[in-house]
């Protein structure tokens, strides 16, 4: 709750007027977030080209990281989830959310045939979210990791993956 207050610079008992538990706090940044996200996806023109689809979405995700101290919040709220099946059940929705949408950018992607036909859009959706969620946190403990930068290499891992073509100009290198 420390970290909760602090990043929305407020004390416990204002936070508490405002939503009656813990439960309802992290509920209600996740639905944010998840808000936050939908217009990021939304934002993307239908015949973007995938590799601009995915730095955009890298890109826009990672400003909604405004400091390295969200990252820290981002840790503990799945950390939660883990434990407290209310905030599991609200992850669930936001991931559930989220695959969902990366799912159908990488088949409009496979129907321009910018991505190998054979990759299977719902497990790449999963996967590059779960692989992306991971460096973030990593980058929370361990100062040698500079996630923005890696940020790049990331999108280039991914294109080559799935049998997408690099980003132009840009090449996936940090």
């Amino acid at each position: 709750m420390r970290d909760i207050c602090a990043a929305l610079d407020m004390s416990p008992g204002a936070l508490y007027r405002y939503f009656d538990s813990k439960e309802a706090i992290i509920a209600a940044m996740i639905e944010a977030d998840r808000t936050r996200m939908e217009k990021i996806f939304a934002s993307i023109p239908f015949d973007t080209p995938f590799p601009q689809v995915v730095d955009q979405m890298i890109t826009l995700t990672l400003e909604g990281f405004v400091d390295d101290s969200l990252l820290v919040l981002f840790n503990q709220i799945n950390a939660e989830g883990a434990v407290n099946p209310k905030i599991a059940e609200a992850l669930r929705i936001h991931y559930g959310v989220m695959t969902d949408r990366m799912e159908l950018l990488i088949r409009r992607a496979q129907e321009r045939k910018e991505v190998d036909a054979d990759i299977k859009p719902r497990d790449a959706a999963i996967f590059m979210m779960a692989t992306f969620d991971g460096l973030c946190p990593r980058s929370a403990f361990d100062p040698a990791i500079k996630w923005r930068k890696l940020a790049r290499v990331f999108t280039g891992l991914i294109l080559k993956a799935l049998g997408s073509a690099p980003l132009e100009g840009k090449g996936g290198k940090a």
